[in-house]
């Protein structure tokens, strides 16, 4: 099993990373100036396979990577968090001068992190309480003019919607998506 998974992950990291692009990352690239190098968080890491995509996709000088590898009860048959732990770190190895590790919940880790952020990517835990966290958390820590947005806006994670159509509401945002991920542009004045 453990050398299907090390092929699993070669393949993966090596030769598809080319076409794996999530809609906000491709939305990332073509906003951003390729001379502009980024300062971005993913919060919600597991095996690292999408921050290994941005990595490789995107101009990033420092990603710091958000994620407390604790065992969730809807996550106990999916994963083993001490395993994905080690095995995002190695997936992430060729990259270690570009990210940071932070074990722990987004809401410890926010102090962690540097303001002025180009861009946070959310798909941690989806429910709508710690969704709504992480907006109202982590927006404030985006430049003018930066990105903040995540994974899993749809019917099978209701929370997601909820809590971003709330926020953009509350804070009259204009909302972007595609497929499962949406973003928000922080405008000068908010």
């Amino acid at each position: 099993m453990k050398v299907v998974h090390k092929l699993f992950t070669l393949i993966r990291s090596h030769v598809l990373h080319n076409l794996n692009y999530r809609p906000m990352d491709k939305f990332l690239k073509d906003y951003f100036d390729d001379s502009h190098r980024l300062i971005g968080v993913e919060i919600g890491v597991a095996s690292g396979f999408h921050a290994s995509d941005m990595l490789h996709h995107l101009p990033i000088e420092k990603l710091y990577l958000i994620d407390p590898y604790l065992n969730y009860d809807e996550y106990k048959l999916s994963h083993d968090f001490n395993q994905c732990s080690l095995g995002t770190k190695k997936l992430l190895r060729c990259f270690d001068e570009k990210v940071v590790f932070i074990r722990e919940m987004s809401e410890d880790a926010a102090g962690m992190t540097p303001d002025n952020l180009d861009f946070v990517y959310i798909d941690g835990n989806h429910e709508y309480e710690f969704v709504k966290n992480d907006i109202q958390l982590y927006y404030p820590k985006i430049k003018p003019g930066g990105v903040i947005g995540g994974h899993d806006f749809g019917c099978h994670y209701p929370g997601v919607p909820r809590a971003v159509l709330e926020f953009c509401d509350k804070m009259n945002l204009e909302l972007f998506g595609d497929e499962y991920d949406w973003w928000i542009v922080k405008t000068k004045e908010k």
